[in-house]
This record gives structure tokens, sequence and C-alpha cells, in this order.
């Protein structure tokens, strides 16, 4: 399966800049935007048929396809909600990063994401 997606996701991949915005912890223990970013580079693919690995969801009118975009990663992606994704001239804002599981084991990294301008 891990290899099946491998290449699902080599099929239209591209290298993405990631910029997250850094944290430190307040005096409570709470993370904290600390007022700077990080930047770094993850192959994925962007794509906008059904949302994610597992496609499509029943409802009483038959089958529900959701056409928001989303971004496809290996397992071990380094990828978190609220990071900004550019693919391809794009900016993006990560959704909830999800890492679906066969048979325990991670087989993928997912996110759904949001088009924005600019910095987001």
């Amino acid at each position: 399966m891990i290899r099946g997606i491998e290449r699902l996701i080599n099929i239209d991949s591209d290298v993405g800049a990631v910029t997250r915005i850094c944290k430190e912890f307040n005096d409570r223990g709470h993370p904290v935007p600390a007022g700077t970013t990080s930047t770094h580079k993850l192959m994925c693919r962007v794509s906008n048929q059904t949302s994610g690995v597992w496609t499509g969801v029943q409802w009483e009118g038959g089958l529900k396809l959701d056409t928001a975009p989303y971004v496809l990663a290996s397992t071990g992606a380094d990828l978190e909600e609220g990071d900004i994704l550019e693919w391809r001239g794009r900016k993006y804002k990560v959704g909830l990063v999800t890492r679906p599981e066969v048979e325990g084991l991670p087989v993928c990294t997912q996110a759904p994401l949001v088009e924005v301008d600019g910095e987001g």
C-alpha cells in the first residue's frame, strides 16, 4: 500500500516550500508564536480531485465528491496544521494533517488545503 501511494504521489509531484511560524513556550508551558518563521522543502503532490486518499462520502443522494485541494506526501513528511505550502506558484494554508493507517502502519501524510493570497 505504501509503495502504491508513493507512486501516486510521484505521478504529479513537485518540490514545495513549507513555511511554519516558529513557537516558543510561555510561562505556563503553552506554545505561542515566537515572531519568526522557518522554511523547508517538501516533495508532495497537490490535487483537486476528491479530497484525500480515502475518496468520496456517502449521503442520501448518492456519492458526494469533495473537490477541495489537498496535499499528499510520504508518511514521514514534515507538515503541520497551519503551515503555508507554496507549490507551483500558489500558496495554500494547510488544514488538519492526517496519516491514514492500514493494519496499524501509516501509509501517507495528507491534509486539506485552502488557497491564500500573500502570506495567508
